[in-house]
Formats: structure tokens, C-alpha cells, sequence
């Protein structure tokens, strides 16, 4: 998964690793400054070549459902229902999107969203302080039901999808008459349906 100022991938265990620019915190690792003289890594620097295992969303997220990943990858699809025997890139997180100063975390039950980063336009769907930089669950982007099959962000904008590709929810500045919204949705359901995250239904 990549953006314009970072980058982020899942290992064959699913465990999430950040790289990249941490002006606003979007990589996570929960430091106690922002802004312009923020940093979350070592030596204060806000941009971080290397990626990084942040496991504190992991840690979050098992916090939230005690029984994240058991069963996934050992000859089913586990509660994310996707993956096969052996496959344990997804047991706790099912998909990641990163806007442009922001990271959107979709849980492998489908029901809870994990933001941080920047969030003065709302996008993170807590509050509109100017940045978050610890994983919080989202109360505006996440479900009750485990019925979210995809999350997307861009810009200031964070949305999440149903199987259909349908936009459950959104935070931020996501109208579509805003310039590149309509587009980065665009490109988050060919993402989306490429993972196998949300039904190809187009004919």
C-alpha cells in the first residue's frame, strides 16, 4: 500500500511495517509531539527510509476481539474471509489505506477501523484535533456488524465499503464534488476488487 508520503505493507504473518514521512503521526507509533517538530522514530527524523513493524494497531486490534486470527490460515478463511491454508498475511488485518497524511486500518472481523495520523479535517473519524498519534478505533468508520469488506483513503477523506463496493461510511472532506475524491474512490474499488476484498459485480 503506498501514498505520496508513505508506505505501508503486511508480512506473511499480518503484521503491518510503516515507512516513510511521519510529519502528522500517520505512521503511528504514538509520540508525544506533531506538526512540524513531530516524529514517532528515533532520532526525531520525519522521514523514515526503512520500514518499521508498528504493533501497536495488532495490539489494538486483539484488544478490541479477543479471538482475532484464531483459525484463520489453518484450512479456512478465518473471520476475514478471505485467505486460504496457510495464508496468514490477513488473520488480523484485513485491509490498510493511507491517505495523504492519515492510515485507515480494517480489522479482520470487518467491524472495527483503526485511524491515526492527521486529523484536523476529520478525516480520522475521532475529533478534529490536528493529528492522532497512537491507533484509535474509529467510532464514525466502524460497525457494529462485520459488514465492512474495504477501507479507502485520500486526501482528507476516509470511506469504508461493503461487499458491493457500496460507501458505508466516510470522515472528512469526502464530497465528490471535491477535486480527486471521485477519483481516489475510483481507484480504491479497482484496488478493492483486485484484492478480491469486494465482489467484481460490473458488467
Amino acid at each position: 500500500f503506498a501514498t505520496s508520503g508513505h508506505s505501508a505493507l503486511l508480512d506473511a504473518n499480518g503484521h503491518l511495517y510503516l515507512s516513510g514521512c511521519d510529519r502528522w503521526q500517520q505512521l503511528g507509533l504514538g509520540s508525544s509531539h506533531g506538526g512540524s517538530s513531530g516524529y514517532t522514530w528515533e532520532n526525531g527524523r520525519l522521514w523514515q527510509e526503512e520500514f518499521r513493524r508498528n504493533g501497536f494497531v495488532v495490539d489494538l486490534l486483539k484488544r478490541l476481539d479477543g479471538g482475532l486470527g484464531d483459525g484463520f490460515g489453518a484450512g479456512g478463511s478465518g473471520s476475514g474471509g478471505i485467505g486460504h491454508c496457510g495464508d496468514m498475511s490477513r488473520r488480523y488485518i484485513r485491509d490498510v489505506a493511507l491517505g495523504g497524511d492519515h492510515t485507515v486500518v480494517l480489522s479482520s472481523n470487518r467491524k472495527d477501523v483503526i485511524t491515526f495520523g492527521k486529523g484536523g479535517e476529520g478525516q480520522l473519524g475521532l475529533t478534529s484535533k490536528p493529528w492522532v498519534s497512537a491507533p484509535m478505533r474509529s467510532k464514525v468508520l466502524s460497525s457494529k456488524s462485520p459488514n465492512i469488506a474495504a477501507v479507502c483513503a485520500f486526501k482528507n477523506c476516509s470511506m469504508t465499503l461493503d461487499e458491493n463496493g457500496n460507501v458505508k461510511g466516510r470522515a472528512g472532506k469526502c464530497s465528490m464534488d471535491l477535486k480527486g475524491v471521485r477519483k481516489g474512490l475510483e481507484y480504491c474499488l479497482k484496488m478493492a476488487r483486485e484484492g478480491g476484498l469486494i465482489q467484481d459485480i460490473r458488467e
